[in-house]
């Protein structure tokens, strides 16, 4: 098996894997900018300190590592065995030295690299089950490490910012969390949420872009991709004047 190049020549896949990289060498440069003493500080996540951060990123691309060598063989080979093993692995994570928190980002960021290059287009749409059971095209698994690299760079609080994402990236983002708030509205009473991005041509919403009584937003779409997400409103207005809400969980 060729490990340099990818087996799959689907042009789609091929594009979510770029970003997926570029999303990877984006974490692997703010992680090798900071200081072994600095892994201690706090992170933008409530309650985590940069080492849960780095610990979480290592273990996610594990995990999505079993996912793609499910794909590729059959056999299934879970994420986790379940949330709260994924919970304890972060914690005791945050116990390795600096030095081996960093090698576990690399060894595991080259090992799903490795495994992705290996899966045949039959294997990238076969399906795998996610943390929580639910079914997807291996495909998606794709996009699951693209959103984590990326987001929680900029949770490393050491300069990162939604401002360095790629525009598709962005797009994709605001797609995938009103995606996300559209399918959970009619369970959880989730409001009616209208994005107006001044950069961008297209409207979007959880339902009908005319609804009166929807919360309307304005601001670019990289300010309400980092609103959307739960990282700030700075930059982002209420159409009515209002104050901006809190954002609806997303994941």
């Amino acid at each position: 098996m060729d490990t340099t190049h990818d087996t799959t020549t689907d042009p789609e896949v091929l594009k979510a894997l770029a970003l997926a990289r570029e999303g990877t060498a984006y974490f692997e440069r703010a992680l090798d900018a900071l200081s072994d003493e600095e892994f201690d500080a706090q992170s933008l996540l409530p309650g985590w300190s940069r080492r849960h951060v780095i610990a979480h990123v290592g273990y996610n691309a594990q995990g999505i590592r079993r996912l793609a060598e499910w794909a590729a063989t059959g056999v299934e080979n879970p994420m986790y065995a379940s949330p709260a093993e994924r919970t304890d692995e972060i914690e005791k994570g945050t116990a390795l030295a600096a030095s081996e928190l960093r090698r576990l980002n690399t060894r595991a960021s080259e090992e799903l690299d490795l495994a992705w290059r290996g899966l045949t287009d039959d294997a990238w749409h076969s399906e795998v089950r996610t943390m929580y059971g639910v079914p997807i095209a291996t495909t998606k698994t794709i996009w699951m490490r693209t959103r984590e690299v990326w987001l929680h760079t900029v949770d490393l609080d050491s300069g990162a910012s939604y401002d360095d994402f790629p525009a598709g990236l962005i797009d994709h983002l605001l797609a995938d969390v009103l995606s996300t708030w559209r399918g959970r509205q009619a369970a959880e009473g989730l409001p009616n949420v209208v994005l107006a991005p001044t950069d961008r041509d297209t409207v979007r919403a959880v339902g009908d872009v005319d609804d009166p009584a929807a919360i309307a937003l304005r601001g670019t779409a990289t300010n309400l991709a980092r609103w959307a997400t739960g990282r700030g409103s700075a930059g982002v207005a209420t159409v009515s004047g209002d104050p901006v809400p809190e954002p609806a969980r997303w994941l």
